[in-house]
């Protein structure tokens, strides 16, 4: 077995360390720099046993982690290999085994193992307001202000915005090309203000929720992310898909294009009466994608929405000459100015999934729905990015966990 990619991670809502929900908005600030920045679930490994390039590590108690997380080593010889951080191959409840080629024959145990975070850095933290450091595609700085929800009977909500500079006095975005809407904003209930919503209804009932207690209204959620992008899928309190993202892009070299791309809602209420509950493709304009201050849409269709039409093939997999699998393709997601409709560019890590109306093409009601890519086995989550109930006016997204930006091309 080789050694898997660990740039890009995926968390998934109910990870011991984690343990939120949608709606459980008090929590939201702690499990963003757990995610991001900090790591989550320490462990000591008793003892360790090596076969070959299977590592396995041994707590001796319950650990509670999964397969499929990246585990962070901070000490010891393994912390020297690939940054120490290694995929989790599978697990018992008091072990788990990793692929680490290299590996040393002999490892003594006593150190620490956590689940590895995105690779952000936390630079600022008031209240309701963190500034997290990312890295644009360039491997320049970008800078990420997420303005949480402190208003705790209203939606849950968090107002974004991601610059090139900021002012560590004031905590806020002093960048004039970036999205000047959401750069000094104290709190998410502002009227047209772009911003991710979790919420259909406003309450205080779920501000603590775990994820159990949440799991019958909210459902499954998930982060796919890196030092790169951040993609969150989960459902609102009305059952519906809902898909908040930053992406890197693909673009032509204007300095106003140098930032990644804000998926989000840009909602006309406030937080405190019910939003919308719909997700960022849905069909009413209030989906929006913005670079810097520049607002762009999906395709050159008529209306305001970011997809004119649902993107649907007429059957969802490829013709049986061309394949015997049953393979879905996927196209990637075009850019174009929202009031010129001129092509800018492509998003990057989330892909268009082409799929038509039959029984081949997943229920809503699944996502977000884990499946592979056919070539890498990488894993890829699919989720409906338009919030609807039938998969017949669904637009479905496919998000690899695998790496946004290959070594050679830093």
């Amino acid at each position: 077995m080789a050694m898997k990619q660990t740039q890009t991670k995926l968390f998934d809502f109910s990870d011991v360390g984690l343990d939120f929900c949608a709606g459980s908005k008090n929590l939201f600030p702690d499990r963003f720099k757990r995610m991001l920045a900090l790591g989550y679930n320490s462990q000591t490994v008793a003892t360790v046993s090596v076969l070959g390039n299977q590592v396995t590590f041994e707590y001796g108690v319950s650990h509670g982690y999964v397969a499929e997380r990246v585990l962070k080593v901070s000490s010891g010889p393994l912390a020297a290999i690939h940054g120490g951080e290694f995929v989790i191959d599978s697990v018992t409840a008091t072990s788990l085994t990793m692929t680490i080629d290299d590996a040393p024959i002999s490892i003594s145990g006593g150190f620490a193992t956590r689940i590895a975070p995105l690779g952000w850095s936390l630079e600022y933290e008031n209240a309701n307001i963190h500034i997290y450091k990312m890295k644009h595609s360039d491997e320049s700085d970008r800078f990420v202000r997420f303005c949480f929800q402190n208003n705790t009977s209203h939606r849950n909500a968090i107002a974004v915005c991601v610059g090139k500079t900021w002012d560590s006095d004031t905590g806020k975005i002093n960048d004039e090309t970036a999205l000047q809407s959401t750069s000094t904003v104290n709190t998410p209930n502002v009227i047209d203000l772009p911003r991710w919503d979790f919420s259909y209804t406003p309450s205080s009932a779920h501000n603590d929720w775990s994820y159990s207690q949440g799991f019958s209204i909210y459902g499954k959620g998930l982060i796919i992310g890196s030092p790169y992008h951040v993609i969150m899928l989960n459902r609102n309190s009305n059952k519906l898909c809902q898909l908040n993202a930053i992406l890197p892009v693909s673009t032509y070299e204007y300095e106003q294009l140098k930032y990644p791309v804000i998926l989000c809602n840009l909602n006309d209420k406030l937080t405190n009466v019910e939003g919308y509950a719909g997700s960022i493709f849905w069909g009413d304009y209030r989906g929006a994608a913005f670079i810097g201050n520049t607002r762009f849409r999906f395709d050159l269709g008529a209306g305001n929405n970011l997809l004119a039409n649902p993107i649907k093939a007429n059957n969802s997999i490829l013709p049986s000459n061309y394949d015997s699998f049953n393979t879905t393709t996927c196209i990637p997601i075009q850019l174009y100015e929202y009031v010129s409709k001129q092509f800018v560019g492509f998003c990057i890590g989330m892909y268009l999934a082409m799929f038509g109306s039959d029984a081949i093409a997943p229920e809503t009601t699944s996502m977000p729905l884990k499946t592979s890519d056919i070539d890498l086995n990488s894993l890829v989550y699919l989720q409906d990015a338009s919030g609807v109930t039938q998969k017949n006016n669904a637009t479905f997204v496919a998000i690899p966990v695998e790496k946004i930006k290959n070594a050679e091309n830093l």
